[in-house]
């Protein structure tokens, strides 16, 4: 076959080409792909596992869309390659490539609102991979460290089961989502600290963390009901709004308790 030809060869260009082929084949005759499955893991297996980064991305986007043409029931028979493609993201972030990690990040958020079972038996794994992403501070887009807050609320959303009865792990991800809503800059101008009226903000909200953790907390709270996570997010509440030492705890824990 052609396209295996390609991948053979080596070089960075023809195997590129070759999972282009792949994404475009897809759609097509996944029917008669999806007979080869075995190969087509051992095949991204090794490709997630280039030595070029742009090849691992690739490699990635072409799993991701097999994923998302193929049947529910051929994709448990692809979850061997999620260390695989959680480590693009983990290399990205390691390397400093930003358009890299932005780009694997959206095919994670994309697989989990389409086939979010795929992840459940990584799921504690890849969330605790990913905290990495959440803590860099030196992004020159910050709305990155987002991504895998977005990846791990739409998996509870769309699979409460992976999270309801785990009570520590519920913990860890509101105070990933507290944190990030604290990590905001320090210094405010004196028109947000005293607003005209009709004072609105400048920025985009969906970009802004604490907007956006409030909405993590909203659909938290939706998914996994209020009578677990209330209790939880009332502890850390208090423990932000007790701190007297910087206003953004204060303000992150009004913020999420609203």
């Amino acid at each position: 076959m052609l396209v295996n030809e390609f991948i053979t060869t080596g070089i960075e260009k023809k195997i590129d080409a070759a999972l282009q082929i792949f994404n475009g084949l897809f759609s097509f005759i996944m029917d008669h792909l999806i007979k080869f499955k075995s190969d087509l893991s051992n095949t991204f297996g090794k490709l997630l596992q280039h030595n070029s980064l742009d090849i691992k991305l690739a490699a990635l986007q072409a799993v991701s869309n097999l994923l998302s043409t193929a049947e529910r029931k051929d994709c448990k028979d692809f979850t061997t390659l999620i260390p695989y493609m959680t480590k693009v993201i983990t290399d990205a972030l390691n390397e400093s490539d930003e358009v890299v990690l932005e780009d694997a990040l959206v095919e994670f958020n994309e697989l989990a609102e389409i086939e979010p079972a795929f992840f459940k038996p990584y799921f504690k794994e890849i969330y605790g991979q990913l905290k990495a992403v959440i803590a860099c501070q030196d992004f020159a887009n910050s709305s990155i460290r987002q991504q895998p807050l977005e990846f791990v609320v739409t998996l509870i959303e769309r699979k409460p089961s992976i999270a309801q009865k785990d009570v520590d792990l519920i913990k860890d991800i509101l105070e990933q989502v507290f944190k990030l809503m604290i990590d905001i800059d320090a210094d405010i101008d004196e028109e947000w600290l005293k607003p005209k009226e009709g004072f609105q903000q400048d920025g985009d909200e969906e970009e802004d963390h604490v907007s956006f953790g409030k909405n993590c907390v909203d659909r938290l709270v939706s998914s996994i009901g209020e009578e677990k996570m209330l209790p939880l997010i009332g502890t850390l509440v208090m423990n932000t709004i007790s701190n007297d030492q910087d206003w953004r705890y204060k303000h992150a824990g009004i913020m999420a308790f609203s």
